[in-house]
């Protein structure tokens, strides 16, 4: 994504947001409506928060740009290489779930965000599954998927981890791949 890009999200307004969430979810949408998911993560301040400190969508909403940029490529990747998922709502849930550990996670002061160090769940992939499962009724595909979404980028230790994870749902590396498109690709 380039510079002009990456400003005009920075412009979105919360209510732009959540509109936009609402206009991609609505139709794939099963156990609960786009608009009432969109007012508990309105809640949880998913359309608010930064994505990161200092890396992409390093600013206020841009949480939400990195989520709908991941679900927007996963979405692609499903289709380009037929990828075949337990069930047709799962990118989306995916793709929008997969940082929602980050609510909350940032603290707004004078000098921008800083990171909260100690939340009451730790760990970013098990922190975002138990987040997602109180807002949807995840499959083991969507809660691997997100669990596993870091790829390579989480503690080296865990990395056979991944492997299996993939091994079992070969969508947890396009999840990866999706992320990786949206943060090193789209810059957010």
């Amino acid at each position: 994504m380039d510079t002009v890009n990456i400003l005009r999200c920075m412009e979105r307004t919360e209510a732009t947001r959540r509109q936009m969430f609402v206009d991609l979810m609505r139709e794939p949408m099963l156990e609960i409506s786009a608009e009432a998911l969109s007012m508990r993560l309105m809640q949880m301040g998913f359309f608010t928060a930064p994505a990161s400190t200092k890396y992409h969508g390093a600013y206020e909403g841009g949480l939400f740009d990195h989520s709908y940029a991941v679900t927007t490529n996963l979405l692609r990747l499903s289709e380009a290489l037929d990828l075949k998922w337990e069930r047709e709502i799962s990118p989306y849930y995916v793709g929008m779930l997969h940082d929602i550990c980050k609510c909350g996670l940032y603290i707004k002061g004078a000098e921008g965000y800083t990171f909260n160090s100690s939340p009451i769940i730790p760990g970013h992939g098990e922190r975002s599954v138990i987040l997602a499962q109180q807002l949807l009724n995840l499959t083991d595909e969507e809660m691997v998927c997100i669990r596993w979404h870091m790829g390579a980028f989480d503690d080296k230790e865990r990395w056979n981890g991944y492997g299996r994870a993939i091994e079992r749902y070969p969508n947890v590396l396009w999840t990866h791949t999706a992320d990786m498109m949206a943060s090193r690709i789209d810059g957010v």
